[in-house]
C-alpha cells in the first residue's frame, strides 16, 4: 500500500524540484589513426520549454593513445544560471580530460571522463579551477538493430578555490540505441545536485545525447 502511495505521488515529488529537459549534441571528425576534431553543442531548458537555463559551444581535439586511453582538449563558450537561480553569467572554459575505458566482461565496459578545468567568467579576471571526474558502466546487449543496451554513470565536480564539492550528477538509468552506422542515441534520466552560496539545489532531468562520427 506505501509503495502504490508513493508511486500516485511520484509525479507531484518531481515537479516539486526543478525539472529541466537537456539536449547534447557531439560531432566527431576522424582526421587520422590517432587525431579527430570535433563539436559539442549542450542546451538546457527548465520546466517544459519555458526558458533557456544553460547553452554550451565547444570545440574539440582528441588524441588515441591507445584504443582504451584518450587525451583531449577542449575550449568552452556558454552562458548560464549560478546554482542559487540568482544570475546569468557568460563564461569561457579550457578543458583537459584523460579519458581510460576498461572491459570488464562480455558486454561489460567501465570508462571514466576526467576533466580539469580552468573557468573565466564575463571575460574578466574571474576564474576558478575545478576537477570532474565521471565514471560509466556500459552494459552491451545487442550489436545489430536500434536498441544496444544500457548504462549508468556518476559525475562529481570539485572547486579547488572552494575546497569543496559542489556538483553531482547521476544518471541511474539511460538507454542506448544507434539509430544509423555512424550515429548514437542516448536517452537518460538525471538527478543533478549543485551547490549554492546557502543550500543544495535538486533538479529531475531527461535528457538525450546524439553523438556522430565520421
Amino acid at each position: 500500500m506505501r509503495l502504490l502511495a508513493a508511486l500516485c505521488f511520484l509525479p507531484s515529488l518531481l515537479l516539486a524540484e526543478g525539472t529541466q529537459g537537456w539536449y547534447q549534441h557531439n560531432l566527431w571528425v576522424r582526421l587520422d589513426e590517432r587525431w579527430s576534431v570535433g563539436n559539442y553543442l549542450d542546451l538546457r531548458v527548465d520546466d517544459g520549454l519555458r526558458e533557456t537555463h544553460t547553452w554550451i559551444a565547444s570545440p574539440r581535439v582528441r588524441y588515441d593513445v591507445r584504443p582504451d586511453l584518450q587525451l583531449q582538449l577542449n575550449v568552452s563558450f556558454l552562458e548560464a544560471v549560478n546554482a542559487d537561480e540568482t544570475a546569468r553569467a557568460d563564461w569561457v572554459r579550457l578543458e583537459f580530460e584523460v579519458n581510460p575505458t576498461f572491459r570488464l566482461a562480455d558486454g561489460w565496459t567501465l570508462s571514466f571522463r576526467d576533466r580539469l578545468e580552468w573557468r573565466w567568467r564575463d571575460g574578466g579576471d574571474d576564474y576558478g579551477f575545478r576537477l570532474r571526474v565521471r565514471p560509466q558502466l556500459d552494459w552491451t546487449l545487442r550489436t545489430q538493430g536500434l536498441f544496444r543496451g544500457f548504462y549508468a554513470s556518476n559525475e562529481v565536480f570539485y572547486d579547488f578555490d572552494r575546497a569543496r564539492c559542489t556538483e553531482n550528477r547521476l544518471i541511474p538509468l539511460g538507454v542506448t540505441l544507434r539509430p544509423g552506422e555512424r550515429t548514437e542515441l542516448r536517452l537518460f534520466y538525471l538527478w543533478r545536485t549543485t551547490r549554492g552560496a546557502a543550500a543544495w539545489q535538486d533538479y529531475h532531468v531527461l535528457g538525450a545525447l546524439l553523438s556522430m562520427n565520421y
